[in-house]
């Protein structure tokens, strides 16, 4: 029986005592017939109905309202029924993908392509470009043999950072599937497996191929890859550094290279800086240049204000004397002649190259 059905039980039951507490009250005050006998049933259900009839409304309404509660539950329930069958639905296609991609990382080749493929994300997601920042798949040798980092990075000043993306994992996705018994085991040797990975990309000598700082990046794609084989051997990354291997876990790896972006952008405000002093070099000798121009044209504008000014002159001391007395004669035509003026202004001295405030002292 569920809480509903107690409810109304409960009801029913406090309505029977109401119903037999009110008969008690109503029954014994009314007055008997003329012969004596009791009262019918009909003169006893009147005033019953009367005084039941609030509480017949009220449990009518209470059992309008049971039945409203009871159709939500049950539309509550086939909701969340609905809801817990695609939850087991979505568990099981999650299981089976997980399942699968377990088994694709099985695989050392699958795992070398997700684990570079991991690595062009988190060098992109450090603000570094594609061919210009950094390159895959960069072949160089090392002496008569040839090296293929999974990725280098450029530096700045024309240097190179190594970075390689294969990473030991049999031993981890056993220790997935194996009991807890087994996990010591399985961890070590783990551990193991990063230890000799790291000797041997000690051995390949990648700074040597592509002219980078001496070391090598060991980028691990998961945190819990490296925190599995730090727990069984803790002094894991000082035998790395020992080697010129760097551990580098996505996280730490974007930090590396935002710092390398950064530099790269401090050696582009470098470069900038050495061409606009080149450039405000050229333009100063070419301001120079500018200035002896306008010297030259100031000094000829002098000397054709001088020239004019000499015209003037002679033209009113001898041709004009000549024309004013022409003009004299009643044969002439009547008009004044005005006399051309003399001009007063002349050129601004053009500063020389020590005063010019363009020119270098």
């Amino acid at each position: 029986m569920d809480l509903s059905h107690l409810i109304v039980a409960l009801l029913a039951l406090v309505v029977g005592v109401a119903a037999g507490v009110i008969l008690a009250r109503v029954v014994p005050v009314r007055p008997t017939s003329p012969d004596g006998a009791a009262p019918g049933p009909d003169a006893v259900a009147g005033p019953v109905n009367a005084l039941l009839a609030p509480l017949r409304q009220t449990l009518d309404a209470l059992g309008h309202e049971f039945a409203v509660a009871e159709r939500s539950r049950v539309a509550a329930f086939a909701g969340l029924r609905e809801q817990i069958g695609t939850v087991a639905r979505t568990s099981e296609a999650l299981r089976a993908e997980t399942a699968t991609l377990r088994s694709a990382m099985k695989s050392s080749t699958v795992r070398g392509r997700w684990g570079e493929l991991q690595l062009e994300r988190v060098v992109e997601l450090a603000g570094l470009s594609r061919h210009c920042d950094f390159s895959t798949q960069y072949g160089a040798a090392v002496g008569e043999s040839r090296v293929r980092p999974d990725l280098v990075v450029h530096l700045a000043g024309g240097r190179n950072l190594a970075v390689d993306a294969k990473v030991p994992l049999d031993a981890y996705l056993q220790l997935l599937e194996a009991p807890p018994s087994e996990h010591a085991a399985l961890l070590s040797d783990h551990a193991r497996r990063f230890r000799s990975h790291v000797v041997q990309l000690a051995g390949k000598r990648y700074w040597e191929a592509v002219g980078s700082p001496e070391l090598v990046v060991m980028f691990v794609p998961a945190e819990a890859f490296l925190d599995a084989a730090l727990q069984a051997d803790p002094d894991l990354l000082e035998f790395a550094l020992d080697r010129n291997v760097v551990l580098a876990t996505p996280t730490t790896l974007v930090a590396m290279l935002r710092a390398v972006a950064l530099a790269w952008r401090q050696h582009a405000l470098g470069e900038d800086a050495g061409r606009i002093q080149a450039l405000g070099r050229e333009l100063n000798e070419r301001f120079d240049v500018l200035n002896s121009h306008f010297s030259t044209l100031g000094s000829a504008l002098g000397r054709t204000v001088e020239a004019f000014n000499a015209t003037v002159g002679s033209y009113n001391a001898r041709v004009g004397v000549t024309a004013r007395r022409l003009s004299d004669l009643a044969s002439m035509p009547d008009g004044a002649r005005e006399e051309p003026l003399e001009l007063t202004l002349t050129p601004r001295a053009v500063p020389t190259g020590s005063d010019s405030r363009f020119s270098q002292p």
